[in-house]
């Protein structure tokens, strides 16, 4: 019973370090599309819909990080885990701050606008802060390690749960391939535009 309560506590320890590791693995994703300047002058809304989207999965990441994380469960990392997601946000916007891209006399249009990048430093600031007060107060630690199943049990649901959700949809992301330059359905509808060197070349997909 010792060894599986030791190896239980290692799944639990592993579930923990992945449950804190995927959202902020996410965040840093989602800065890198939100704060890297990007021409945008010939996309549909200047890029408005992408901004929402990784918008959306950054604040549900920062909500999965913070409040399920360190408030909530209070996981081993989780406040480190806090305040580099806020460092990330606040250096990022700080460099493309300084380096904002020449705008070529007004013929570009860059996302975000440099004000925007005011915001996003902010946020930072404000997420790195917040965790150097909860390490300077000590609120906030992680639990002791659990002695009893009882205990150790909700425990590893939870991680396990956190871990999944954000976790699994980066990975069937990762998995979707693009189709073929010329790729057609079984019935011969065509799926893509042509764009290889022989256009007579079909590519049957499922």
């Amino acid at each position: 019973m010792h060894r599986l309560f030791t190896l239980w506590l290692w799944i639990n320890a592993v579930l923990s370090g992945i449950a804190v590791a995927a959202p902020l693995s996410v965040m840093v994703f989602t800065d890198l599309q939100l704060i890297v300047p990007r021409d945008v002058s010939g996309t549909l809304f200047g890029g408005a819909m992408g901004f929402q989207l990784y918008l959306g999965i950054w604040l549900l990441c920062a909500l999965g990080l913070g409040l399920g994380l360190a408030l909530l469960t209070r996981m081993p990392g989780a406040r480190l885990a806090w305040i580099v997601a806020g460092l990330v946000p606040l250096l990022l916007g700080a460099w493309w701050r300084i380096n904002y891209p020449d705008d070529a006399d007004g013929n570009l249009i860059f996302s975000p606008q440099a004000w925007e990048l005011d915001y996003a430093m902010a946020i930072g600031c404000a997420l790195v802060f917040s965790g150097l007060y909860w390490y300077r107060r000590g609120r906030l630690k992680p639990r002791p390690v659990a002695t009893s199943a009882d205990v150790l049990l909700p425990r590893t649901v939870g991680a396990l749960i956190l871990a999944s959700v954000f976790l699994l949809p980066p990975l069937n992301f990762i998995k979707q391939q693009a189709l073929p330059n010329c790729a057609f359905n079984k019935a011969g509808q065509q799926l893509t535009v042509c764009l290889g060197d022989d256009p007579n070349e079909q590519v049957i997909v499922d």
